[in-house]
């Protein structure tokens, strides 16, 4: 079953049962009141025990229609004052910890300007009453959180089902969410409970949730560099086939514009997962797959598993990934740059560390790298071994950059593998090198261009 699934009825008596499932959290509603069609749509304590006692986490949404079919006075400066109000007496009544988060529910694809103001005055309000408490949440459109977050008014984006309201493909892509409502209107084979299925971004550390021995946002999972969000763009849908080829028997016909998971890659076709399990369900021609967000590690033909970082930088050199010129971005180079805290940046972040922390990721024997976007990591956490007089190919090798001169303002870091050197360059493997990634000579101590770099130390795993 789906690992993260938000539910407007009690499901409590199912709570052990989800969980040998694997259903890994719980999204939960508060609202002002209960109505015919939702009886039990506001989550309770002892709901609340049997969900954490069977070790799900739980996350919270407020919803009391929340703008739905184009309501937008239910999105005031009132009401966002009423609803914090509510959403705070409910969570510290349910002893949710602090710092956790509550999203607030905005259902409905707004886009004129004097909407999007009433909807900023909901959130001032939201935010007046539960800053320094717990941290908000929006569940909306693409557009919709984006133009909250801009405002610094959520800390949390929940995207709201269905990849053609307003900014939301756009926001897969760029990676600006931290959970998708990816599936509508699913049936549980649990219980029978209607529930919708969603996807995390899992280059955030959280979306918010809780667990029954934290007392901050319970972590989830870092793989990113393992999935990647595709849209079927066959016109009469696409064929989920048993293995890798036109030979395989088609297992069923997924339609048009369907969101699905990748989690490997063997020669043109996509191995997927469909039911949002982390399992692979069958494969699909890449050639009617467009990439939405993320990208996939290296596939079945690259040459892995592989024993060095630097043939994993080979491989992903061959592919040859380059940034996109204008304001879209390599879904590769996004990936990468999930790989790192603070999560996928576009191409224009430097991406030279996110490179090389992807690249150390694929040998799981070296451990973790410096989970930084920043080059001079590597230096200042005093990653692994410092063998700056005796490197050899592979090595990890970090420089420092300024401005024009040695006495230059600091620009940062560049870092890469070392490949060799003589008394005044070293040739380096790397990412973000000329918007690519190739082997460029650097000096040791020295300006290029107009730049100076320093050469600070060289790690090995």
């Amino acid at each position: 079953m789906q690992q993260i699934i938000d539910v407007a009825s009690d499901v409590s008596r199912f709570a052990s049962r989800l969980a040998a499932a694997g259903v890994k959290t719980v999204i939960r509603y508060y609202n002002n009141r209960n109505t015919p069609i939702h009886p039990s749509k506001c989550l309770t304590s002892p709901e609340l025990e049997a969900l954490l006692g069977a070790g799900l986490s739980v996350a919270v949404v407020f919803e009391q229609n929340a703008g739905a079919n184009g309501s937008i006075d239910d999105l005031t400066a009132e009401t966002g004052a009423r609803d914090a109000q509510r959403a705070l007496d409910l969570a510290t009544g349910l002893k949710q910890p602090a710092g956790t988060a509550i999203y607030f529910a905005v259902d409905f694809d707004y886009t004129a300007s004097a909407d999007l103001e009433q909807i900023t005055a909901y959130f001032n309000e939201v935010n007046r009453a539960l800053t320094g408490k717990y941290r908000v949440g929006v569940y909306g459109t693409g557009f919709v959180c984006q133009h909250l977050k801009t405002k610094n008014l959520a800390d949390y984006r929940w995207l709201a089902a269905g990849t053609k309201q307003t900014g939301t493909e756009q926001a897969l892509r760029d990676g600006n969410f931290n959970i998708f409502q990816r599936d509508f209107d699913q049936t549980s084979e649990i219980g029978g409970f209607d529930y919708d299925a969603n996807i995390l971004n899992p280059s955030f550390r959280d979306f918010g949730q809780f667990t029954a021995s934290g007392d901050q946002p319970s972590h989830t999972p870092r793989g990113v560099s393992s999935a990647a969000l595709f849209k079927i763009i066959a016109r009469s849908g696409l064929n989920l086939r048993a293995g890798p080829g036109d030979n395989f028997p088609v297992l069923k016909t997924v339609p048009v514009d369907t969101i699905v998971t990748g989690i490997g890659r063997d020669g043109g076709w996509i191995k997927v997962d469909l039911e949002g399990d982390g399992h692979a369900d069958g494969f699909m021609f890449e050639h009617f797959l467009q990439a939405v967000s993320g990208g996939l590690p290296l596939d079945a033909g690259s040459g892995g598993p592989f024993e060095h970082p630097i043939d994993a930088a080979r491989a992903e050199m061959k592919r040859g990934v380059a940034e996109i010129p204008g304001p879209d971005s390599n879904p590769r180079i996004l990936m990468y740059n999930a790989t790192t805290g603070g999560g996928p940046e576009t191409d224009e972040t430097p991406w030279c560390s996110s490179f090389v922390n992807f690249c150390v990721e694929q040998v799981p024997a070296l451990g973790p790298g410096t989970d930084s976007k920043a080059a001079k990591s590597w230096h200042e956490q005093h990653w692994h071994h410092d063998v700056t007089t005796s490197p050899k190919e592979g090595d990890i090798v970090v420089f420092e950059r300024r401005q024009g001169s040695r006495d230059g303002r600091v620009l940062g870091g560049h870092v890469g593998f070392f490949i060799s050197q003589n008394e005044t360059h070293i040739q380096v493997l790397g990412g973000n090198q000329q918007n690519t990634i190739n082997v460029s000579s650097f000096p040791i101590d020295g300006v290029s261009g107009d730049t100076h770099y320093k050469l600070l130390s060289i790690r090995r795993g």
